[in-house]
């Protein structure tokens, strides 16, 4: 378990907003921590494939070539 300190303005905001959501305060921490670590992965690994394709590293297909891969592994 973790403890959090936060100013009066945003635990108001967090509490309107668990109301709202029909959550508990925690409840809903975790929740907005989890889908922002989340968003945050995502990006993280966005980047990382981002750089490997500007290196050279990998490459880029269209959606019809990945079609048809995907039919050729289904058969």
């Amino acid at each position: 378990m973790t403890t959090l300190e936060l100013d009066n303005e945003t635990t108001a905001l967090l509490a309107k907003m668990a109301e709202h959501e029909h959550l508990t305060l925690a409840q809903l921490a975790n929740r907005l921590l989890t889908e922002c670590l989340d968003d945050w992965q995502d990006a993280q690994a966005a980047d990382k494939a981002l750089a490997e394709l500007e290196r050279g590293e990998d490459t880029v297909i269209s959606l019809e070539d990945w079609e048809r891969q995907l039919d050729a592994m289904a058969r």
